[in-house]
This record gives structure tokens, sequence and C-alpha cells, in this order.
């Protein structure tokens, strides 16, 4: 029986002529799973592919069009940015597609029936949210991001969990007010003559690490966009913004400046003493099912409840650790007698 890729039931048949697919044509081709690199696949194999991705569902396409993209050596984040959707999602399927042949891009749940992860009122609450002003509901910046919006679901208790991709999703298609949304990259403003001078001489005889940024500002200059950049550059996107707004606020000298500590935030001892009790609560007292914690749904209590703002997993387990406080078989018990800190 032929088990080819299908979507939502209907047998994904290929163009004529094309024989069915065996996982042994891609192990062949892909040597590297780990590297998520995709490359000479069998004509057969991108026959199939380019089927897929004009004639499957929206999602099993999308997949396709993923595996297409970096088939043409294509990096991550310029497939993740002309699809919409997060890199971590792009490297899923590409692993997958590595693994499983065109099989691995069927999702594990096709076929089988799921509960609905948020009602009506949950979806309707985010929408409402996401039209507001930040500054409006209690946050002190002007922009909504998606992580930014994740935190305050969290922090607000309206959702207990959710991964940006998934939040990505809910908001697909609303208008999101443009005073409110961070849309697209900033405008960069032509450089002078002199500052253009000023960064070819950072090109040639700065540190490794500076010249790097002048290379990004003058890059940009260019005419490229920030994800053809870290492409060129062999950086992060992220990393291409942070630099091209230092350049924009500090000119020059902020690109030679020291890059800010990223040292964890300091708590007071009040605010570890309330972790270390929120920890040796029974979970089952904040709604969670099992009797144990976990430091992410620690921390996602902890922000929820109002002890944190925000707190790092790691910065988390640390604090535990300098309490004696161990999570680990049942309810949570300290190791030594409990006792916190005094530094803060």
């Amino acid at each position: 029986m032929d088990q080819r890729a299908t979507s939502s039931g209907v047998e994904a048949r290929p163009p004529q002529g094309v024989e069915p697919f065996s996982h042994s044509d891609v192990e062949g081709a892909e040597q590297k799973p780990s590297s998520t690199r995709i490359g000479n696949l069998p004509a057969e194999v991108l026959a199939e592919l380019h089927w897929i991705a004009s004639e499957g569902s929206p999602s099993l396409s999308r997949h396709a069009r993923i595996i297409l993209a970096r088939n043409e050596d294509r990096p991550l984040s310029e497939i993740a940015h002309i699809l919409d959707v997060d890199r971590a999602t792009v490297r899923r399927w590409l692993i997958r597609f590595e693994k499983h042949g065109l099989r691995g891009l069927v999702h594990a749940s096709t076929g089988k029936s799921r509960k609905r992860r948020f009602d009506d009122g949950i979806r309707d609450a985010v929408a409402r949210l996401a039209m507001e002003a930040p500054d409006a509901v209690g946050e002190s910046f002007t922009h909504w991001s998606l992580r930014r919006l994740r935190v305050h679901l969290i922090r607000r208790g309206i959702v207990h969990e959710i991964s940006v991709e998934g939040l990505r999703q809910l908001l697909r298609g609303l208008p999101l007010p443009e005073a409110y949304w961070h849309r697209g990259e900033e405008p960069f403003a032509p450089l002078s003559t002199e500052v253009e001078r000023g960064l070819e001489v950072l090109v040639r005889e700065a540190r490794p690490e500076v010249a790097r940024r002048a290379r990004v500002v003058l890059t940009r200059s260019r005419g490229l966009g920030e994800a053809e950049v870290a492409s060129a550059l062999g950086v992060g996107r992220s990393c291409v913004r942070r630099w091209l707004q230092r350049f924009q606020r500090h000119g020059i000298l902020g690109l030679q400046m020291a890059r800010r500590s990223s040292h964890p935030l300091v708590f007071t001892s009040d605010v570890r003493a309330a972790i270390v009790r929120h920890a040796l609560m029974d979970p089952r007292e904040f709604g969670h099912s099992r009797p144990q914690w976990s430091l992410r749904i620690l921390r996602n209590v902890l922000i929820r409840q109002r002890v944190v703002r925000k707190i790092s997993i790691q910065h988390l387990g640390r604090i535990l650790a300098e309490a004696g406080v161990s999570l680990r078989g049942g309810l949570p018990i300290p190791l030594v007698e409990t006792r916190v800190p005094a530094r803060g």
C-alpha cells in the first residue's frame, strides 16, 4: 500500500510520471541531520515537494515550502521571515524531513481529534489586549512584540502558557494597530561622507567585533535589508537590529562601546524569600494537576502572582539552589535548613 503524505485525508498524488517516494531517496543525500542543510535532492523528491507546496493543505504546503527554500540554501532566519513563522518552527520541520523524508512533513496529530486549546473568551481577551496601547494596561513600553504580549498574558493569568508561535497564529489576520506594534524594518537614514569614511576606518583598523559592527551599518546603508545583512555577515538578525539601533542613538562612538552586561537581575531578600515560599507550596493550590513543581511552571506562577516581573529558568534554579531547596522527587523540600541569602 502506498503510504504517501496526505492532507486532510486526501491522498497527495504526485505529478504524472513521478514514482512513489521512498525514505531511502533522501538518506543518501542527507548525511548530516544536525546541520539542517538540504541539498542534492533527487528530481522526483523536488517534483513532489513542488506539487505539495501548490496543492497540499495550508500547513502541509508551508512545510514543503520550508524544505524548498532551504534547498535553495536560504538561511533559517530568511525562511522564517518569508513564511511568517518562528525560526524554531523552520528548524523543527527541516529536522523532521531529514529523519523521515516526505512523511515527516505531515504533522503527528493529523487525522486525530484535538481539544481546542483556547476558547472564544480567551481569544477575545488576547485580541482586545493586542489592540490596546501597552501603557494603557500598565506596561512601561510603548510598542508590543509577540514576546512582550506573551509575558503580559501569562502575568495577568489570561493564559497559563502559550508559545510565541502559538500567539502569532492566534493573532494572524487581526488588523493590529501600527501605533502599538512594530511593523517591518525601521527606515535607515543615508550616511554622510565623513561618517562613511569613519566606518570604513573601523572596518580596516578596529578590533574584530567593532569592525563587524561597522560592516553591519555600512551594509545596511547600501540598501540591504536586515535579514540580508545578517545572512551576508553570518550574524543573527537581532544582532543586526541591536547595533543599528545603537548607531542611530550614539553614532560611531556607540559601535565602540562595550556591550552592556548581561548579568541576571538582582532580587531583594524579600523577593527571594517569596520565591522560596512559593516553591515549598503545593502546585495544586495554584490550579496545576501534578503535585510536583518544574522550574518552568514555578516561573509562570511567580509571574502570574506578581512575585517577580520576569526571571529566567537558570536564575530561578540558582536562587532555589542557594536556598537549599530541591524540586526533585515529589513535593519540594528544603535540602538544608531553608535560608534566604541576604544579598539583594
